[in-house]
């Protein structure tokens, strides 16, 4: 693990130092590169302890960046940017900033000032699909899917745009495409669970030349008859199914009259108490209320953070009036504990209504 956290550590200092040098060249906006700098390497400490799955604290120098000081260094972010708002590298540092404390609808402004500003830009494209898709609650749009086409395009090699762009291949049906991308990212042997993760969506595509369903979007609604054993499943992908939740989505009968058709429902685990991204979501619809639904590795949001048999989480399904996965008052919703692997299909109730 030590030498993890150095590797880590050194990789974070890097790419601090890569984004703060241009800043940094003009006198003027030193201190502002510095503060950067520090902004940079204090979120990847920080924040990286909330998405994994490794159970460790979080690294004093996370815990030594206090919240006042994040924001007084993104106001000077801010300000340099209102300064000369034709810096690149400062708008795409600001939108991975706003997408690692969830404020997407700046991260897309951000990410879209600097696509704008780049049309070429590889980090600027990905960036704002990426930051599309989150606030979509994990559904790959139109715009997106075009975002991470033209990402891959420019580095077809690319992790992160493999990972992508197979999302963007599934949503639009070309199982083929999105098969031979996760496969191509398999192929440069990333971490294993998110070698799982791919299994899992490799094995929902189907074997190459069956007449299998239509690889998994973020608003299908599994099926019961749904599972990693068909054809071209391979030992991980087939352990990874076992680590799923299923639920039965009711609601409440006073609440019934408040619902409005094809409203939006997120359901979605996460860790008790965890503010960071979901282990996995669905968005689906309130006509998927009364049906079942269930939650796997291929719901994942994040590489590297999946569901693990044996482990106990918190699932929620709320009906958002706002289209927004974020909670807004007078969203209904429900909540219960899972226990990863042991349980099966529970009842969860929409019984609630949010302040």
């Amino acid at each position: 693990m030590s030498a993890f956290l150095t590797v880590a550590a050194l990789m974070a200092a890097i790419a601090a130092a890569v984004v703060a040098l241009p800043l940094m060249r003009d006198r003027a906006s030193r201190l502002v590169g510095a503060v950067v700098a520090l902004l940079v390497a204090g979120a990847a400490a920080g924040l990286y302890p909330l998405w994994s799955n490794w159970d460790w604290h979080a690294p004093a120098q996370a815990q030594a960046i206090a919240a006042p000081e994040v924001a007084a260094m993104m106001a000077k972010l801010e300000q340099h940017l209102r300064d000369d708002p034709n810096d690149l590298a400062g708008w795409l540092l600001l939108g991975r900033s706003y997408t690692a404390l969830q404020r997407l609808d700046d991260a897309v402004t951000a990410y879209d000032r600097a696509h704008r500003l780049a049309g070429n830009s590889f980090e600027a494209a990905l960036g704002l699909g990426e930051a599309l898709s989150l606030r979509a609650g994990g559904e790959v749009t139109p715009p997106a899917a075009q975002l991470f086409e033209d990402a891959i395009a420019l580095e077809p090699n690319n992790p992160k745009a493999l990972l992508y762009g197979g999302f963007a291949a599934a949503t639009r049906g070309d199982r083929a495409l999105a098969r031979s991308r996760w496969q191509a990212l398999k192929d440069l042997h990333p971490p294993a669970q998110i070698e799982q993760m791919l299994d899992a969506r490799i094995a929902e595509l189907g074997a190459p030349s069956s007449g299998a369903a239509p690889g998994p979007t973020p608003e299908n609604v599994a099926s019961s008859g749904t599972n990693a054993s068909s054809a071209g499943t391979n030992t991980s992908a087939q352990g990874s199914a076992a680590a799923q939740v299923t639920v039965n989505i009711r609601i409440a009968p006073a609440l019934k009259s408040r619902l409005k058709p094809e409203a939006p429902l997120f359901v979605f685990a996460r860790d008790p108490g965890s503010r960071g991204p979901p282990l996995a979501a669905k968005r689906l619809t309130s006509a998927a209320i009364g049906t079942q639904v269930q939650l796997s590795a291929a719901d994942s949001m994040m590489p590297g953070r999946v569901l693990v048999s044996g482990r106990r989480v918190s699932i929620t399904a709320r009906v958002s009036f706002s289209g927004q996965p974020t909670p807004a008052a007078g969203d209904l919703y429900g909540e219960l504990g899972y226990d990863v692997g042991h349980d099966g299909a529970l009842d969860l109730v929409i019984d609630r209504v949010a302040d």
